[in-house]
């Protein structure tokens, strides 16, 4: 008898479910399945890969949510530090673009824009008793959304970009006095142990999904989250069903991953991570317009921020 062949969403489905049957069998979990999977024991765990590859549908799977489970697990697996020598600077590029906004009559139907974009490149030294060093440089509007939106770029740039903002200067850490002072060595590694963590954790407003979300956010695009923890927060939000993979190949800042995402409860937007599922590189976020407004298309990226870190021998600019 031929073997059926699965498509590329057919396989990862298929990966979700099986992560699924394992865990199920290996202890109970706290939070709620969509998928029929149940208690299914181990030992079934073929007759699963029998079945699904017999039937198993074309297209995307059922329950996204599991397919994203599994994609956070093999990241969290392939996470890894780069290694830092004496003398030597961990540098952190981050690319930020934002959305600026007009409306030129008042009115929401007439909004225009621009991606206001810069790239920060903070080098880090080996040497703990060193402080890091920070560059930021600004980079002209190429993309525009609306007639007006060009003009409306140049009158910003002329206005808010002055010579000295590409200076290098020593980075002075200032506590947000809004949020308490977290050491990340002392956070739970267990992901259940650590998802508690962060829902207890205020963060900011908003429902307990928005406030862990952000939270991770936060701490991954910081660029000096530990490996161990990064894993632990790529798991950690594998537990939650309202995370989901939003897009299986995405490109930010020229890098190609996965997105996961969670959508507000407004349901205006919603927030991604991308990352490099094979490598488990956090690549960056953005928040994605659901609706549109004006000029502004849906799907529009209203912010994006991508890292990018690498080990250099000196500060360069």
């Amino acid at each position: 008898m031929t073997q059926p062949k699965l498509e590329p969403e057919q396989l990862l489905a298929l990966r979700g479910l099986l992560v699924a049957a394992v865990e199920d069998s290996a202890k109970p979990r706290h939070v709620a399945r969509r998928v029929g999977v149940g208690a299914l024991a181990l030992a079934g765990v073929a007759a699963v890969v029998a079945v699904v590859a017999a039937t198993l549908p074309a297209g995307p799977p059922a329950d996204p949510s599991v397919e994203a489970s599994a994609m956070l697990r093999i990241a969290a697996e392939a996470a890894h530090d780069p290694a830092v020598a004496s003398g030597q600077f961990l540098k952190l590029a981050t690319t930020a673009s934002y959305l600026a906004t007009t409306s030129l009559d008042g009115r929401p139907e007439s909004t225009i824009g621009y991606l206001d974009s810069r790239v920060r490149e903070t080098f880090i030294p080996a040497d703990d008793s060193a402080r890091p060093i920070e560059l930021t440089t600004y980079a002209r509007p190429t993309v525009f959304y609306g007639a007006g939106a060009e003009a409306f770029a140049a009158r910003d740039w002329k206005r808010a970009v002055e010579p000295e903002s590409s200076a290098t200067r020593v980075v002075v850490a200032e506590t947000d006095a809004t949020r308490p002072v977290e050491d990340q060595s002392s956070m739970p590694r267990d992901p259940q142990a650590l998802l508690d963590y962060l829902v207890d954790f205020r963060y900011q407003a908003g429902s307990s999904d928005e406030n862990v979300f952000a939270h991770v956010v936060d701490l991954l695009r910081s660029g000096t989250v530990k490996s161990d923890l990064r894993a632990a927060l790529y798991e950690a939000l594998a537990l939650m069903p309202a995370v989901v993979i939003t897009e299986q190949q995405t490109t930010l800042d020229n890098r190609q991953g996965t997105a996961i995402g969670l959508q507000a409860a407004d349901g205006a937007s919603r927030q991604e991570i991308i990352i490099d599922p094979t490598t488990g590189e956090y690549i960056g976020v953005r928040i994605v317009s659901v609706h549109g407004v004006g000029e502004i298309p849906a799907g529009t990226t209203l912010e994006y921020t991508a890292l990018t870190a690498s080990v250099v021998d000196s500060v360069t600019r």
